[in-house]
């Protein structure tokens, strides 16, 4: 009983968590509607045994307890889940082909009904085929040779991939067990038994997504945390355009306004990698091509979501790195000469001019503001 009550909830915490997730999306983007598909068959399925389970509709039976032909989709959404998010878009013309077999069949075993063991044995196969298929996907990506751009969104899925594909494995092993070894052609208890041990799984797949709600909306969150900055960080972007495009950029902002989040997102990767080895800044040419994105792109970024041209962000950098090293003590055996230097700016001049304008403050007065000593 404490079991079906676990599986129960955890069945309708699937089904808020769909409908938290509609309701908060942005309408201009796109979220992984496979994997919201998926968590929202596995919430329905639980929750309606729930609700047969402890009578809270007098008479209710689950439709979904004693038919499990809707398995032969849910394996096919399953692989689609794995394919947009390794590769972010999977046109519809992809789409189609995949249930062109299961749809056939599942009328098929409803105008001239099978054997049961014919049923079990195609089930095995089909399932097989398609627990194979996102396997090689997941392999493909982890190992094949990546560009940056590619890089940087293997980077924020990679964890996930891996655990939902672990988690995918076990469940394609265990349900075809059940299955096979089911000798009548109803659930009996044994799929019962299966939902309800395998909520805690999907108990663990809930608290790693509110953790990592990246997974649900990408780079949605990414502008939004452009906000979050501490008040001692140099900010160099704006959350959302604030000044009308300009007559020559309108064709280039058709191609580029879908990618604004991703190419903001790829850039600030970047300064990451930079800032943690400070040596020669790229040219605007040399960014594009580090991160895989036209320079027309890049040019569009600077002049309608930065703060500065592209020739400031680059002083921009080097303010950055001054304020790492001056938190790491750098200024504790040396001095703002060397600072200057070590930030690549020609002299000391033009490095306090640049720490005032975007600090607000000197060198020596960040450094006291930090409440670290000054020489």
């Amino acid at each position: 009983m404490l079991l079906s009550f676990f599986s129960f909830i955890v069945g309708l915490a699937l089904l808020l968590l769909v409908f938290f997730v509609l309701i908060n999306r942005q309408q201009d983007k796109k979220l992984n509607l496979y994997f919201l598909i998926i968590i929202g068959i596995f919430g329905m399925n639980r929750f309606l045994l729930g609700v047969e389970e402890f009578n809270l509709i007098e008479s209710f039976k689950s439709p979904m307890k004693d038919n499990f032909m809707h398995q032969f989709f849910t394996v096919v959404v399953s692989y689609l889940f794995f394919d947009n998010l390794l590769f972010k878009v999977t046109p519809f013309k992809k789409v189609i082909p995949h249930f062109i077999f299961p749809a056939a069949f599942v009328l098929g075993t409803l105008l001239f009904p099978l054997n049961f063991l014919v049923i079990k044995v195609v089930f095995f196969l089909f399932s097989t085929v398609y627990v194979v298929f996102p396997g090689y996907l997941v392999w493909k990506y982890v190992y094949q040779r990546k560009n940056y751009k590619d890089l940087i969104h293997f980077q924020s899925i990679k964890v996930f991939a891996l655990l939902t594909y672990s988690v995918y494995f076990i469940f394609y092993v265990v349900y075809n067990y059940v299955f096979m070894t089911n000798p009548q052609q109803t659930a009996s208890g044994h799929f019962d038994q299966f939902y309800m041990i395998s909520s805690w799984g999907l108990l663990f797949l809930i608290i790693y997504i509110f953790r990592n709600p990246v997974i649900l909306y990408g780079e949605q969150l990414l502008l939004k945390n452009l906000k979050n900055t501490s008040k001692e960080e140099v900010v160099a972007w704006r959350s959302s355009k604030l000044e009308p495009t300009e007559l020559e950029d309108l064709d280039l902002e058709k191609k580029v306004k879908p990618k604004v989040e991703e190419l903001i997102f790829a850039i600030k990767k970047f300064e990451e990698e930079l800032l943690e080895d400070f040596g020669e800044l790229p040219s605007l040419k040399e960014l594009a091509f580090k991160l895989d994105y036209p320079q027309s792109h890049l040019k569009y970024v600077f002049t309608y979501y930065s703060f500065c041209t592209f020739g400031e962000y680059q002083n921009n950098l080097k303010i950055k790195f001054a304020l790492k090293l001056i938190k790491e003590g750098y200024l504790d055996t040396r001095t703002i000469d060397s600072l200057a230097a070590r930030c690549l700016f020609a002299n000391k001049r033009t490095f306090y001019r640049n720490f005032k304008k975007w600090v607000g403050y000197t060198p020596s007065e960040y450094q006291a503001q930090l409440g670290l000593p000054t020489r």
